[in-house]
């Protein structure tokens, strides 16, 4: 379908701002622009508590920030880590997102704060997120939550990341996970040549840009070449197998689409339960904008609808 009506009207009021962001290659500018569009002023949807807290890592402390839906539990977990091509974005930037995920999912969600690039590279990021997911599952009772139930879910480099902590789990046999909710991120690295969607859309998109990704790759490479490596981009796995069931959600105008699709294709013919939607007239990031376009609000039910039946 074309893409979504609300999504034109929203950037056309943006249009000059997101015009300069599209030239903008520092990365100074792009988290301002960034935290003044996306925080967490508004503390909007209401969800029954929301606590800030750190965990003890060996660098320091992580932030997380802890969302509950009453104070009944034991609830079910999702872990969310945020998209920014991991250089950019936040807890804040999130916090709308995740309120709404905790009532849609009736979860105790949290948020984790993971160190971006390039200020550390690669695997830092990573390790943080595996780090939280440990601590998660040893202090779910502290959580009022239940480690038997256990989802990760992300967007964009979030996706990613919510792969690779799945794939980690699986193969050093730590906590279970129950459920992966992956939002338009790219978990094969495909080529420009092999994604069409990559070569329509890259230089002729509302979000997500050549000078963007090019700045994210560099930014937390350093000297370290992680192209073919499983924990960056699991759908170079040769074993997929026994992996989480699969939400697998990717925007029809976003030059990830192809790469996000390719990868739950690999999970299904490795025989993992995959749920796979391309969600129609949707725009690279559109679950930030959940409140804003009907399909995001939409697709924020699903994931809702897909958890509670997971974990029923």
């Amino acid at each position: 379908m074309p893409i979504d009506p609300q999504v034109i009207a929203h950037y056309e009021k943006k249009r000059a701002a997101t015009t300069a962001a599209n030239k903008t290659v520092s990365i100074e500018t792009i988290r301002a622009n960034a935290d003044e569009l996306y925080n967490d002023k508004k503390q909007w949807p209401p969800v029954a508590s929301v606590a800030d807290k750190t965990i003890p890592c060996f660098w320091g402390d992580l932030p997380i920030r802890i969302y509950a839906p009453g104070d009944e539990g034991p609830y079910p977990i999702l872990i969310y880590y945020h998209g920014g091509g991991f250089m950019m974005h936040n807890i804040a930037s999130h916090d709308s997102l995740c309120r709404v995920l905790c009532n849609e999912c009736g979860a105790v969600v949290v948020s984790v704060g993971y160190r971006l690039a390039p200020e550390v590279k690669w695997p830092a990021y990573f390790e943080d997120s595996y780090s939280a997911l440990e601590w998660i599952f040893d202090n779910a009772d502290l959580l009022n939550g239940d480690r038997s139930k256990i989802a990760v879910a992300g967007d964009s480099a979030g996706s990613n990341i919510s792969a690779s902590v799945a794939l980690l789990a699986r193969d050093r046999r730590g906590p279970k996970i129950g459920l992966q909710i992956l939002a338009y991120g790219g978990g094969c690295n495909l080529s420009e040549e092999e994604s069409a969607s990559y070569r329509e859309l890259i230089d002729h998109n509302y979000v997500l840009n050549r000078a963007f990704v090019e700045l994210s790759k560099a930014g937390r490479s350093g000297e370290v070449d992680f192209s073919k490596n499983i924990y960056t981009y699991p759908g170079l796995a040769k074993d997929l197998s026994n992996m989480p069931r699969t939400f697998s959600l990717n925007a029809e105008y976003d030059p990830l689409r192809d790469d996000g699709e390719e990868y739950a294709r690999r999970l299904k013919a490795a025989g993992n339960d995959v749920i796979a939607w391309r969600v129609p007239g949707m725009m690279h990031g559109f679950l930030l904008l959940w409140d804003k376009f009907d399909v995001a609000g939409f697709a924020v039910k699903e994931i809702g609808r897909v958890f509670r039946e997971t974990f029923a």
